[in-house]
This record gives structure tokens, sequence and C-alpha cells, in this order.
């Protein structure tokens, strides 16, 4: 019995770990980058980033150890403005790649490089 609990709470972790970030925003996306999504999330919806960032703290030191700050930023976006900004952009609530996009619009010119190192012609 004790072998059992202790593959599902591996299991468990295991899915903590795992990257909710599409593999291409992953690979680029860098701690600057955090703060130029605060500048364009204050600049374009208002957000009050002083009390947000108080939030996300919080958030990223309950995340689990493994996780980079990226991720963390990611995972707190998505489950505090995804729904927030498909409202305002009058999307399917379900829709779930806005937040995603924006992070992508953040750091495009970093996406267009990496595509054009790959020879990816878009």
């Amino acid at each position: 019995m004790g072998t059992a609990k202790m593959q599902r709470e591996e299991r468990r972790k295991n899915e903590e770990l795992k990257s909710i970030m599409p593999n291409e925003l992953r690979e680029v996306f860098e701690e600057e980058d955090i703060e130029k999504t605060w500048e364009y999330l204050y600049k374009t919806f208002h957000f009050n980033i002083s009390k947000w960032k108080v939030e996300y703290k919080a958030y990223l030191m309950e995340s689990p150890r493994g996780i980079t700050q990226m991720e963390a930023f990611a995972r707190f976006g998505r489950a505090n403005f995804q729904k927030p900004i498909d409202f305002i952009l009058k999307r399917n609530l379900d829709y779930s790649e806005t937040w995603f996009n924006l992070l992508k619009f953040i750091v495009k010119d970093k996406l267009k490089e990496k595509r054009k190192e790959s020879g990816y012609r878009s």
C-alpha cells in the first residue's frame, strides 16, 4: 500500500511541475518579460500593478520548488487574468489561449528571431 501511495504522490508532483506554457513561449520568455507584461497590463487595462505584484509574490512563494519564476507567472496570469481579459475583449470565456497570446505578443521580437534562427518561415 505504501508503494502505491508514493507512486501517486510522485505522479502528482510531476504534474505540478509540468509546464503549461507553449514550448515556443517557454523557450524565450524570461524574467525581464514579466516586468514588460506588468507594464502592458497597466497601460492597456489599467491594472493596479502594485497590488497584483503583491499577490503574485505570495503565489510565487507558495509554488512548488521546481517551478521557474516565468512558469509561476504564466500560471498566475492564466488563473487570475485570463477570464477578465476574455470578458473585456468579448471572447468566449472558455477560450484558453488569450493569456498565452498576450505573453507571445510581449515577446514577439524574440519569437520572430527564434523562428528565423531555426529556419521557420511564416
